[in-house]
C-alpha cells in the first residue's frame, strides 16, 4: 500500500478526492479504499450535493457518475463546474450505455478518463496516481505504507465483497442492454439474426457470471467456518 500525499507552501497534505455517485455501495468502497492512502475522500449523491462539496473542498479530483439522484445528472454538473472553473480534474463514469453524441459532449467539456461501471478500484487507483503525477509534478508523494497489519479473514471479505460487486454489476449490465434493445430499440438497425445472436451472447455471459457468484459462494462460506 501506498500512501499518497501532496507538498504544497512548505507543508505536507492530502489530496482530496470527490466522489459523486448515487450508489452507496460503490461510494463507500471507494471512499475507504482512498482513505486509508491518505486521501481526504468526499461524497455526495445528488448534482446539488456536488456543487456544494466542490465549493467547499476545492478537490484535486472528481469521480463523477452519470446518472444522479435529484434533478442534476453528471453533465449538469460538469457543466456548472466548467463555467468557472476549467483546471479542476474530474474523471466520469456510468453504468447506462450513452449515445456517441452524449459521450462527445461530456469529453468537449474537459475530462480525464470515461470508465464503465463496475469501477476497479486497482484500475481507478492508476488513473488517479498519473492524474496526481502530472497535475502536481514536483510535489506530489508516493511513499510506502509499512507496518500495517490486517487480518487475513478480513482482508479476504474485502475482496470477495468486492468482487461480488462487480460480477453482479456485470449482470446488470449485460441485462440492462437487453431491455434497451427490446424497450428502446438499441440494435434496430440489426437483422433479426444479429440480434439473436446478441441475445445469445448475453445469456452466456450471464450464465458464466452466475456460476462465478457459485464459486465465490462457496468461498464464503469457508471463510465464515474458518472464522468460527
Amino acid at each position: 500500500m501506498e500512501k499518497y500525499s501532496i507538498i504544497k507552501d512548505m507543508a505536507e497534505r492530502k489530496p482530496k478526492l470527490l466522489v459523486v455517485d448515487d450508489e452507496e455501495s460503490q461510494s463507500d468502497s471507494i471512499k475507504a479504499y482512498f482513505s486509508r492512502r491518505n486521501f481526504s475522500v468526499f461524497t455526495a449523491a445528488t448534482g446539488e450535493e456536488a456543487l456544494v462539496n466542490i465549493k467547499d473542498h476545492k478537490p484535486d479530483l472528481i469521480l463523477l457518475d452519470i446518472k444522479l439522484a435529484g434533478s442534476m445528472d453528471g453533465r449538469d454538473v460538469l457543466s456548472s463546474l466548467r463555467r468557472h472553473d476549467k483546471e479542476t480534474k474530474v474523471i466520469v463514469i456510468t453504468g447506462n450505455m450513452l449515445s456517441q453524441e452524449k459521450i462527445k459532449e461530456i469529453k468537449e467539456l474537459g475530462i480525464i478518463d470515461f470508465l464503465l461501471k463496475p469501477v476497479m478500484v486497482q484500475t481507478l487507483d492508476q488513473i488517479v496516481k498519473k492524474v496526481l503525477s502530472e497535475t502536481y509534478p514536483k510535489a506530489v508523494r508516493f511513499k510506502a505504507i509499512k507496518g500495517i497489519q490486517t487480518k487475513t479473514g478480513d482482508a479476504s471479505l474485502r475482496r470477495l465483497s468486492h468482487e461480488l460487486s462487480n460480477v453482479t454489476g456485470d449482470i446488470t449490465n449485460k441485462c440492462e442492454l437487453y431491455l434497451l434493445d427490446t424497450e428502446e430499440g438499441l440494435y434496430k438497425g440489426m437483422t433479426e439474426k444479429e440480434r439473436l445472436e446478441k441475445a445469445i451472447d448475453v445469456i452466456k455471459s450471464v450464465f458464466k457470471s452466475t456460476e462465478r457468484l457459485t464459486e465465490l459462494g462457496k468461498k464464503l462460506s469457508s471463510l465464515a467456518k474458518k472464522e468460527k
